[in-house]
């Protein structure tokens, strides 16, 4: 969180985990003019939200700004997931958020050292590795994350091939 002249306010990434949506939700809010969304200032490429505006605007909509989602009284802690590659992003999110390293997650998880960045980056480079149904569990809880599935109210969009 930044202070700037007393205010506090907070970047877009933050705003993001705050109401839990993705970088494109929150551009469809800030175009939306009837939602009514607070608009931020820009500093060089960060767009800064004030916290008073957001608080406000959750108050006007009835929201719990601070109040997780939870499947199973657990917290949810990533989007809705459709592809193998929204999988990756959100476990590499996921490390991030923990502030562990790659080789910690090595560690913890029981898989081989330098492994857990060959999963992430598993189209980046000739040495990425995509999952398999060992590694699968073990990604999983050194994460200290599980998997739950859900009814989708429509049928997710297939990317085709160019």
């Amino acid at each position: 969180m930044n202070v700037r002249h007393g205010e506090p306010y907070i970047d877009g990434v933050e705003v993001q985990r705050r109401y839990r949506i993705s970088v494109r939700t929150l551009r469809r809010w800030l175009k939306d003019e009837p939602l009514g969304f607070p608009q931020p200032f820009r500093i060089n490429r960060r767009f800064l939200f004030k916290v008073s505006e957001l608080d406000a605007w959750d108050a006007r909509k009835g929201a719990a700004p601070e109040a997780p989602e939870t499947a199973k009284g657990l917290p949810i802690v990533s989007e809705v997931i459709r592809t193998y590659g929204e999988f990756v992003k959100a476990m590499t999110a996921r490390r991030a958020e923990l502030n562990m390293t790659a080789i910690e997650l090595d560690a913890r998880s029981g898989m081989q050292e330098g492994y857990s960045n060959k999963l992430e980056h598993w189209q980046k480079s000739e040495h990425g590795r995509g999952m398999g149904t060992d590694t699968f569990p073990l990604w999983l809880g050194g994460l200290r994350v599980g998997i739950i599935l859900v009814d989708l109210p429509r049928r997710p969009r297939v990317k085709r091939a160019a």
